[in-house]
């Protein structure tokens, strides 16, 4: 009888070990690069006018593209090819990457990326009620060195409609990143489907 007490108490702490050691195999954070003096900048002959190339985070590297009505980024790993160009959702007549590129990390290696496009229109073409607030757009990359597509488009979260857009685009990230088959089109978070597990329980 006291042994099996004993064994009863030490189940709650194995537990407790293995699902602590269960957390540190998937830990997952983020850190963040800018856009910055340290990129280089070329002016390119024609459209679009202009790259930008920037060291990344884990061996990464990304270009921009960047003209008159708006911007593609692809992404690269050392030695690997480079993805093609990723373009947002049009959703103005201009528009631009924000100057921070979150990176998602699984125990220090990057598999995906967040980066906020803000979409331009002419003052006379806003219908945002409460003023002139640009429509943005955070785009979810996943990223594979080793797969047929270095990197595509995950998700599209609409950040102008869903207050939480950074939360959803970091689980949109973590979920949907690992494995993503690049054949498939991003899957588009607004108001009319706002939930990452939703979308996913509906998917399967």
């Amino acid at each position: 009888m006291p042994t099996r007490i004993m064994i009863a108490a030490a189940l709650p702490v194995l537990l407790t070990v293995s699902l602590a050691g269960v957390a540190k195999a998937q830990s997952i954070d983020s850190t963040y690069t800018r856009i910055d003096e340290t990129c280089t900048e070329r002016q390119l002959p024609d459209e679009p006018g202009v790259e930008i190339r920037c060291a990344g985070h884990d061996g990464w590297s990304f270009r921009i593209a960047a003209g008159e009505h708006g911007a593609a980024i692809a992404y690269a790993r050392a030695g690997g090819t480079m993805s093609d160009f990723i373009a947002p959702p049009m959703r103005g007549l201009f528009g631009g990457f924000n100057d921070v590129v979150e990176w998602r990390l699984r125990d220090g290696a990057a598999f995906a990326t967040i980066h906020r496009y803000i979409h331009y229109n002419p003052p006379e073409m806003l219908e945002v009620s409460g003023g002139l607030e640009e429509p943005n757009t955070l785009i979810v990359t996943t990223l594979d060195p080793h797969g047929p597509e270095t990197a595509c488009a995950v998700a599209h979260v609409d950040a102008s409609a869903l207050r939480d857009a950074n939360l959803i685009a970091r689980e949109a990230a973590d979920r949907l990143a690992p494995g993503w088959d690049c054949s498939q089109e991003p899957v588009l978070f607004d108001d009319s489907n706002p939930d990452v597990g939703t979308w996913l329980a509906r998917s399967h």
